[in-house]
């Protein structure tokens, strides 16, 4: 019996490393109720009045610290990841190079990679607090939703766009001297609206949905395969780059970006990644974070936050 034991201890001791350490394990976060969450409101709400607005993770790095230190809230940070699929499908409208530079000029539309906010513990259920995009605390789910909003507009605007394309190839194939050209074109529009789950029916319902996910080596993976991934991480984590040296380590790869490679998605690696697990504030980055204000109201140090 101690034998068979020991075993189950090595394999499960092994099995500790097949995968990153989770940017929530061994983190708690502290119960409140609703009377606080409306006072913890107000407070980061009356700080955004201050803030510029470019950033996300400035702001949730500050509105996270003043609840820390003013109230000894422990929060939660909820990132929303989108990928590569996202960007180029619906925020470029599966343009490319030039096309897509001066499609967002042109569409005044804002290409993100992420966006995060704080979450806290109302009496069991996380609530996300992000004034500069709602108007009150919504739950994770809703907050989600709130943020695919947008991605089905714009996945709305593609299905129009390829239909009336497809109408106008699908005509000149008819008419045409060159048909298999245009065959061609309106074959490759149908192959598109496969490829986005979409059909010939103008009237089709789009639903976006993101998927839970524990580490940021899950989003990496499927940069093709899906439009949105959210994550829970302590209140102590900055942004994409801390949560990517949480799982890889110090690897040689610009680690704002998606670790696409998978030759670096190996055990040592998420082994070497235990020796950046984020435990306390970084006071540097908090400071850092102050830029975020506009520039009558930027507190000299975080002090003043």
């Amino acid at each position: 019996m101690k034998k068979l034991i020991l075993v189950a201890l090595a394999f499960s001791g092994l099995a500790s490393f097949a995968a990153p350490i989770s940017p929530i394990v061994g983190y708690n976060t502290t119960t409140h109720n609703q009377y606080e969450l409306n006072t913890f409101w107000k407070e980061i709400e009356s700080i955004n009045y201050k803030m510029k607005g470019d950033d996300c993770f400035k702001r949730a790095m500050i509105w996270s610290y003043k609840l820390n230190k003013k109230y000894g809230v422990k929060s939660k940070k909820v990132f929303m990841h989108y990928t590569d699929k996202f960007n180029h499908e619906l925020d470029d409208q599966g343009r490319t190079g030039l096309g897509a530079f001066f499609g967002r000029i042109v569409s005044s539309n804002d290409g993100w990679d992420f966006h995060v906010a704080p979450a806290v513990n109302i009496n069991g259920q996380d609530m996300i607090l992000d004034p500069h995009l709602t108007k009150g605390p919504k739950t994770v789910e809703n907050w989600v939703d709130f943020l695919t909003e947008r991605g089905e507009r714009l996945l709305k605007k593609r299905h129009y766009d390829l239909l009336n394309d497809l109408r106008k190839y699908s005509k000149k194939s008819r008419g045409s001297t060159d048909r298999a050209k245009y065959r061609r074109k309106a074959q490759e529009i149908r192959d598109t609206l496969k490829r986005l789950g979409l059909t010939t029916d103008r009237n089709q319902k789009v639903d976006i949905k993101c998927k839970k996910i524990t580490h940021i080596m899950e989003f990496d993976r499927s940069q093709q395969d899906a439009w949105c991934f959210y994550q829970e991480t302590s209140m102590y984590y900055f942004g994409p780059l801390e949560l990517r040296y949480l799982n890889y380590g110090n690897i040689n790869w610009d680690k704002r970006l998606p670790v696409t490679d998978l030759s670096f998605h190996n055990e040592d690696n998420y082994a070497d990644g235990r020796n950046y697990v984020v435990r306390d504030w970084d006071y540097e980055k908090v400071a850092g974070s102050l830029d975020e204000y506009k520039s009558r109201s930027r507190p000299e140090t975080i002090r003043g936050i």
